[in-house]
């Protein structure tokens, strides 16, 4: 068995799918099937019971999708360290972002990472914070910037930087100027909301329940870019962070009172190596803030 046998067991057992999991490895379905088909005829044992275009691991499969994931963790990390002693020349960061972060705040840091260190390759998923952490844990991410939660046993997070809340509204809202809106006064507005699978939501569903406040949501997004549009062009509002919508026409930010505020953290693994170019983006992140 070879190494890109693990790797195209575990691109299957992902995505569910033969035909998605060729695509990802830029090979054929055939090919893909074959090798599957190799490592269950060396293991003698059946990895994926196959229904139609879904291929779902068994019982046997999701126990040797454990220790393939921990053999190529192992792989990847004694590249890692031959990686170092090419001084920065090579290597490969992967990491997961907020999609606020990702749109406004990374591109800047990636231009001046790439200057830096042209030969190191960079991979950046857009994740919801909880995926962040999943992923993590899983070994796919060297790194994540997510919404700061309370560190647990197995992550660490170091806060960045803390931003505060805001209601955005069009050009169409009547508090279009406003110098404020007290929390109390929301129910009072029809808001469009991130759905609640984001710890921004969540975090604001909290505190508008602490406060007895029960807001007329009347449309969810699993998206800042729709949610920013629809706003933009009716008399709908939303609840995120302030620098969101600094420049952007057509849309204007209300400052909460009592200000809420949510803080951006640094995710990592707890007792896990960063490589040389995992440690060398983080620093650069950590001097932007």
């Amino acid at each position: 068995m070879e190494l890109r046998h693990l790797r195209y067991f575990l691109a299957a057992a992902q995505s569910q799918s033969f035909t998605r999991a060729s695509e990802s490895l830029h090979i054929t379905q055939p090919t893909l099937s074959h090798q599957i088909k190799q490592i269950e005829d060396e293991l003698g044992i059946q990895l994926f019971d196959r229904v139609g275009r879904v291929v779902k691991l068994t019982t046997a499969g999701e126990l040797f999708q454990v220790y393939a994931k921990r053999a190529l963790l192992e792989v990847d990390a004694g590249l890692d360290a031959l990686n170092e002693l090419e001084n920065l020349k090579h290597g490969r960061v992967t990491f997961g972002v907020l999609s606020s972060f990702g749109t406004f705040h990374l591109p800047p840091i990636l231009a001046d990472f790439n200057q830096l260190y042209p030969g190191i390759k960079i991979t950046v998923l857009r994740l919801r914070s909880g995926e962040i952490e999943e992923r993590l844990l899983d070994g796919e991410l060297h790194f994540g910037v997510a919404y700061a939660p309370s560190s647990t046993e197995q992550i660490n997070v170091e806060p960045l930087f803390t931003v505060p809340l805001a209601l955005v509204v069009g050009d169409r809202h009547p508090l279009v100027g406003s110098a404020g809106i007290a929390l109390n006064e929301l129910n009072e507005h029809e808001l469009i909301m991130l759905s609640d699978e984001y710890n921004s939501r969540k975090m604001m569903d909290a505190i508008l329940l602490a406060n007895g406040i029960t807001p007329r949501i009347v449309m969810e997004m699993n998206a800042i870019e729709p949610i920013l549009a629809t706003v933009r062009n009716s008399s709908l509002a939303t609840i995120l962070s302030a620098n969101l919508v600094d420049e952007m026409p057509g849309l204007h930010q209300v400052p909460l009172t009592p200000t809420v505020a949510h803080t951006v953290g640094l995710f990592t693994r707890r007792n896990s190596h960063l490589s040389a170019a995992a440690r060398a983006l983080v620093d650069t992140i950590r001097q932007r803030f």
